[in-house]
């Protein structure tokens, strides 16, 4: 077995390591909003649930060129965001939206999606995804050298396409939802796999 130092390891190692270890990863399609009303939209796959009381999601945002990227100064100046969900279906313009857009720019035009305004929130959402959670920003941690911000979201509203659902909650058999591997890599959820959690008094 291969082992890796991380203070022997240069950072892009490094990223690559994490990018490949930790799979497969959500997709956080973020739409943002300038003070101007530029609406920016990003996919961010360092992402995840922290708490649900209140519910909580982070989204972990590196620099770009030195510089912050364009959701995080949105976020800072206007304090919300909606993070979209990706389907398969939602691939294609996913991917365009990555792509190192002018900052004067929108990637809404280009990736062919549809806005729709938020319930509780300024910034729209994305009318496509099959889920959109609106965000009201908790606080923005910087962590590392590397100066990611983790950026820490309370979920005010969840909005969930009428056909995911079974019994009031979230089918996954139903939400072909896309993953982030390392590279230029994707997955999606095809296989499920159902395991009962044991009591401690069962024998294994």
């Amino acid at each position: 077995m291969a082992t890796f130092v991380s203070v022997e390891l240069d950072e892009r190692t490094i990223y690559r390591l994490m990018v490949g270890s930790i799979v497969p990863r959500p997709i956080a399609w973020v739409t943002s909003e300038s003070p101007a009303g530029l609406v920016n939209l990003a996919p961010f796959s360092f992402f995840n649930g922290v708490a649900t009381d209140p519910p909580t999601v982070m989204i972990s945002i590196g620099l770009r060129a030195g510089e912050k990227k364009d959701t995080l100064r949105n976020i800072e100046s206007t304090g919300d965001f909606v993070v979209n969900m990706v389907t398969e279906s939602l691939a294609h313009a996913m991917n365009i939206s990555a792509a190192d857009f002018l900052s004067h720019e929108s990637e809404v035009p280009a990736a062919g999606v549809t806005l729709i305004e938020g319930t509780h929130v300024r910034c729209p959402r994305i009318r496509e995804a099959p889920i959109s959670m609106e965000c009201r920003l908790d606080r923005i941690l910087v962590v590392g050298r590397s100066r990611h911000s983790l950026v820490l979201g309370e979920v005010l509203a969840f909005h969930v396409e009428d056909a995911l659902l079974r019994d009031g909650r979230i089918d996954p058999g139903r939400l072909p939802a896309l993953g982030r591997l390392g590279g230029d890599l994707y997955c999606s959820v095809r296989t499920i796999i159902e395991m009962k959690r044991p009591h401690y008094v069962t024998k294994f």
